[in-house]
């Protein structure tokens, strides 16, 4: 059942929607009424979620650091459902590796992903965008781009430098009708964070000490995602929204 249709005739593409937060944002973005490209290297997860969405939804394919597989994935969205109000450069990895274990090439395949494939999807869908009359841009970075963390040190730059990518971008197509914004999650229950490298990590002790003391959830992210993708932030671009349940606010005072 559809709710309020805050995205009611919009058409969005996701990139790293087959699961995690790029699925909590397809979802979500269906049940307000647009038209999702779901889009990822995870062929059998992602078909899956558009078959559990239905006809508002469509899989494709696509590597986001390859520009022909942008262009292929713009052309699969028009022939689908039109050409895109929306983009949510969702797609990341992360490399949980102390820079002394960390190497060039590590650091090159994040960037890879979670800079370049932000910059080519940017780089796509804006003149498509404005050719329509403007839309709606939000990169997934993170609070890791705000703060250090011991073996983050590729994941944390790489979303700095696609925060930044969002704001220059935000300036160069503000006269165009494209607004684009960046969202920062902190600790969110997906399966990266339950990934092997993160089993030593005292979760509980960790989460615990946040001004709100849990886990984020990904539909809490993807509410975000509705905000910017929607008319109801028609104001607001360059902007960096933080759902990080008050980790970068400072830890908890005791008084």
């Amino acid at each position: 059942m559809r709710s309020s249709g805050r995205l009611e005739a919009k058409v969005s593409i996701v990139t790293g929607a087959a699961r995690g937060i790029g699925a909590a944002t397809a979802r979500l973005f269906v049940a307000e009424g647009a038209s999702v490209v779901i889009a990822d290297v995870l062929r059998d997860e992602g078909v899956a979620l558009a078959e559990e969405l239905g006809p508002a939804a469509a899989y494709t394919d696509l590597d986001v650091t390859q520009p022909a597989a942008w262009e292929r994935a713009v052309r699969f969205c028009t022939d689908a459902f039109g050409p895109p109000d929306i983009l949510v450069a969702n797609a990341g990895v992360n490399c949980p590796k102390l820079i002394a274990d960390l190497t060039a090439d590590d650091l090159t395949r994040v960037f890879q992903v979670n800079v370049i494939g932000a910059f080519l999807g940017i780089k796509t869908v804006a003149p498509v965008m404005q050719h329509k009359g403007g839309g709606s841009i939000v990169v997934m970075s993170s609070a890791a781009s705000d703060t250090g963390i011991a073996a983050h040190a590729a994941y944390g730059t790489s979303k700095a430098a696609n925060a930044s990518l969002a704001r220059n971008a935000a300036v160069e197509y503000a006269g165009t009708g494209i607004r684009i914004n960046s969202i920062h999650p902190g600790g969110v229950d997906t399966d990266m964070s339950r990934s092997p490298e993160f089993e030593a990590i005292d979760k509980d002790a960790w989460y615990g000490g946040l001004p709100i003391p849990r886990i984020g959830l990904a539909e809490e992210v993807a509410q975000a995602a509705l905000f910017l993708a929607s008319d109801a932030s028609s104001y607001t671009t360059g902007s960096r929204v933080i759902v990080d349940g008050g980790q970068l606010a400072g830890p908890v005072a005791v008084l």
